[in-house]
């Protein structure tokens, strides 16, 4: 437990102080208990692998932190319609701008794209984490599904996206609305 509340499953702090002037690399490997406590966390099925290849960098010393790489893993998510597990490879470059004063960052990057660095540490475990739900399909749908074989209720049918697109429009009613009133 931290001041803040509870600590993440998966925390790996690294002192400030210890990046230098040359860029700081840094290797994480999320272990089972973490990658365990993460998929209950984000409601996945399992979180089979979590790892990241990073490299810390000041921008400006002291105040603005460039943190980028690749974070990669292998999950298994539910399908929104089934349930059913469906496996899913997260492979993502991240590059992630930390700052004291996001204003020092306007000419770098747009404030409100930084990231606030209020302490010493920084918890590197967290950001990945964060970053991987990021990366992950919000709604993973089963591309097997046979949408006959589904009982939805009556008159409801699982429509796929190449029926979806060719589904007639439907006028806006806001459109229609503005038609009946009276023309000054």
């Amino acid at each position: 437990m931290t001041a803040m509340g509870p600590m993440p499953e998966f925390s790996v702090e690294i002192n400030l102080e210890t990046v230098g002037g040359e860029p700081c690399e840094v290797n994480l490997e999320a272990g089972q208990d973490e990658r365990a406590a993460l998929s209950r966390r984000f409601g996945l099925i399992s979180v089979d692998s979590l790892s990241a290849n990073l490299s810390l960098k000041w921008l400006k010393p002291g105040r603005i932190l460039l943190v980028s790489g690749q974070i990669a893993a292998d999950v298994q998510q539910s399908c929104v319609v089934t349930l059913n597990p469906i496996p899913a490879t997260v492979t993502e470059d991240v590059e992630i701008v930390f700052a004291r004063a996001s204003e020092d960052t306007a000419d770098i990057i747009d404030p409100k794209e930084v990231e606030p660095l209020e302490s010493e540490t920084l918890d590197l475990g967290e950001m990945v984490s964060a970053e991987m739900l990021l990366a992950l399909d919000p709604y993973p749908r089963d591309l097997h599904i046979d949408p006959a074989a589904l009982k939805l209720g009556p008159e409801v049918s699982l429509i796929n996206e190449e029926d979806m697109s060719s589904t007639e429009k439907r006028a806006n009613p806001f459109e229609i609305l503005a038609e009946l009133q009276p023309k000054s």
